[in-house]
């Protein structure tokens, strides 16, 4: 596909600036926006025969989103859910994957403070933060401090402070050896790179659809792997987590004989563990739009143009003078569609940069942890050379002024 066809079309706005942060919050493409303008007039009126079928018809209207999501994720529709944010998603996980009072769980030095807080703020078990070395973490800095009470691995597949890209395979493989939860907060990973559900042991994922999917309107997904549908225990309950009764939910509550406390039947699916109620209908549609997008133009085409463009700007920014902290030499597999530098090691001057930055139409964004970070760049589909050439322009008009001085440990 096109992708400068793509641009033109689908993000219009982009015609007059280099918006490289998709990374923090991303734009909906316009298939998207004029999706949820035709929900929004829906919601106006009733065309259906009455307002029952009206409800019924706005249920199936999130459709799409778990068809697309299924796809882009290589996994069954049954083991995909539809969540408002990652942060739902890591709850559910906490609190549905039982573990036994002593458990051991072991996560990262360098991740966003959510994805560790569901079992930090957990009395009964130890979170293990594993420091890794100079920002890279591999499976043997795991199995280093995995013992025979750790239960569980939480990690971001890729991290938002430095783009490192964990080998999940490998990982997902030690955990199924090992009978260890494997759960990924995948919201820097999925919709700019391949996340193969098939190709790794991943108990649960999730997703937020306001980053890579392009889709910030609160609504993103949820994979639990096959094994493990059926019997995990929601943390909330709700009547759209039952069965779908034999006449409709129309036919069932027109009926004489239902009673409100009965012998109920749980669906066996992902969606199990959604919020079982009235839902967020214009995110599931435009999240719908958005995976359909990113599927057109295939999953494996958007990694390539993204590792590609990541390069390329990493490459720019070092011949102006900046610092890589992202791992430019790291094997393939173990990069991202993020690119993260210093240029001054006066933290004052670095923010002016980057307001300078921010003054000249291009979007990037500043994000540390545990001392490693830096200014953050995202590359995506719809991004191109010369937006990162209008980045690499400022950077150097920068140094022009005064030398960049950061060195590592500066």
């Amino acid at each position: 596909m096109d992708l400068a066809a793509v641009r033109a079309r689908e993000f219009p706005a982009l015609s007059d600036k280099a918006f490289l942060d998709a990374a923090c919050v991303s734009l909906a493409p316009a298939r998207a926006v004029a999706a949820v303008k035709t929900f929004a007039d829906a919601a106006a009126d009733c065309v259906e025969e009455d307002s029952s079928l009206h409800h019924v018809a706005m249920d199936g209207m999130r459709a799409k989103a778990y068809r697309e999501g299924a796809r882009l994720l290589h996994a069954d529709e049954e083991e995909i859910a539809l969540v408002e944010s990652t942060t739902y998603g890591l709850n559910v996980a906490a609190l549905s994957l039982p573990l036994p009072a002593g458990s051991r769980v072991l996560t990262t030095s360098l991740e966003f403070l959510q994805v560790a807080m569901p079992w930090a703020m957990a009395k009964d078990c130890e979170v293990v933060v594993v420091p890794g070395r100079d920002g890279r973490f591999d499976v043997e800095d795991f199995q280093a401090l995995a013992d025979a009470r750790t239960r569980m691995i939480v990690v971001s597949s890729v991290e938002w402070c430095n783009g490192w890209r964990i080998d999940i395979a490998e990982m997902g493989r030690f955990c199924r050896e090992r009978g260890i939860y494997f759960v990924v907060d995948g919201i820097q990973h999925v919709g700019a790179l391949d996340f193969d559900v098939r190709a790794a042991h991943v108990d649960i994922m999730t997703a937020g659809g306001h980053k890579w999917l392009n889709a910030p309107f609160g609504c993103g997904l949820l994979y639990v792997n096959r094994e493990h549908l059926g019997r995990l225990e929601p943390p909330l309950w709700g009547y759209l987590n039952l069965e779908t009764p034999p006449q409709g939910w129309p036919g069932y509550f027109g009926t004489p004989s239902i009673k409100p406390v009965d012998d109920w039947h749980f669906v066996k699916t992902a969606r199990r563990l959604e919020v079982g109620g009235t839902s967020n209908y214009p995110g599931a549609v435009a999240l719908g739009e958005s995976l359909e997008l990113v599927n057109e133009i295939g999953i494996a085409n958007v990694e390539r143009h993204n590792l590609d463009l990541a390069q390329y700007c990493a490459q720019a920014l070092s011949e102006a003078g900046a610092h890589i902290v992202t791992h430019a030499d790291a094997p393939e597999q173990n990069r991202s569609a993020m690119v993260v530098f210093r240029f001054y090691a006066d933290m004052a001057e670095e923010r002016r940069l980057m307001q300078e930055i921010h003054r000249q139409g291009v979007y990037v964004a500043m994000r540390f942890t545990s001392q490693i970070g830096g200014m953050r760049v995202s590359c995506h589909y719809f991004n191109t050379l010369e937006d990162v050439d209008r980045l690499v322009a400022v950077v150097r008009q920068a140094g022009d002024r005064k030398a960049p001085d950061y060195h590592t440990g500066s």
